[in-house]
């Protein structure tokens, strides 16, 4: 998570999934409350909402990710605070598709990568349960598995459902980074003190930090951001503002 220029927190979520999972749903009706019946699947864009969570201001910044062939996956795994992982109820190759994203995660944070990004794994369009091809049982076990939270939901019906799991994932990079900061402080002005901590009392991102000498620089928690990004800020106070950029067909839910 990073500071924005207003001052408010600002939380990076990238949405990962094989083609047709409802990524692209998912966001728009997180974002605007409604749901797209068409949209162009080959398109990859990242969308701005200002958030309020718990009477805090919260800038969200989504990325409704698209791998083609060749592309690094290096944009997301070095750009997002939390990851969603999303597969179709009703397609067994996605849940399958989607252990494979999870997978790349935890092998990218082994790898030096963001231990502390938080994992949601999210069964989709359960409005279609009469074709349902993966059980609860199958989703909320690999979720188990991988230390992620686990949801089924729809983009098709319910907004506050969807909601919902945007802000249990929210308060979830908060809290981190309110642990993150505080002990920050802690290594700042108690630098002696700080050093002789036990290191296992720690999240896995400062442990490392721990031992370092005292004239060393903190790393900065702050993410760059791609000079091709296209962001997006969509206030609720302005329910006029309408997005179609991705050539989506919306309609109120």
């Amino acid at each position: 998570m990073t500071t924005h220029i207003t001052g408010f927190p600002e939380v990076n979520i990238a949405l990962l999934g094989a083609l047709g999972v409802g990524k692209s749903a998912l966001t728009v009706k997180y974002i605007t409350k409604r749901f797209i019946s068409e949209y162009d699947p080959d398109l990859e864009d990242t969308y701005c909402k200002i958030e309020v969570l718990d009477h805090q201001e919260v800038i969200v910044r989504l990325m409704d990710t698209c791998d083609k062939e060749r592309r690094e996956p290096g944009r997301y795994l070095k750009w997002a605070d939390s990851f969603f992982v999303v597969y179709s109820i009703t397609s067994r190759p996605t849940f399958e598709y989607a252990q494979r994203y999870l997978d790349l995660i935890i092998q990218n944070q082994r790898n030096g990568g963001n231990p502390e990004c938080s994992l949601v794994l999210i069964g989709n369009k359960v409005d279609l349960e009469r074709y349902r091809q993966v059980s609860k049982l199958e989703g909320a076990t690999c979720a188990e598995k991988y230390d992620a939270v686990f949801f089924e939901t729809t983009a098709a019906e319910d907004y506050d459902e969807v909601e919902e799991i945007f802000h249990k994932a929210l308060r979830v990079v908060l809290q981190d980074q309110s642990r993150f900061v505080s002990l920050k402080h802690l290594y700042i002005a108690e630098d002696k003190m700080a050093s002789n901590l036990n290191r296992n009392s720690l999240p896995r991102n400062l442990r490392s930090h721990i031992t370092a000498p005292s004239n060393s620089k903190l790393p900065s928690v702050s993410k760059d951001r791609k000079p091709d990004e296209k962001s997006f800020l969509l206030m609720d106070r302005n329910p006029k503002f309408k997005l179609f950029n991705k050539g989506f067909r919306i309609f109120q839910s």
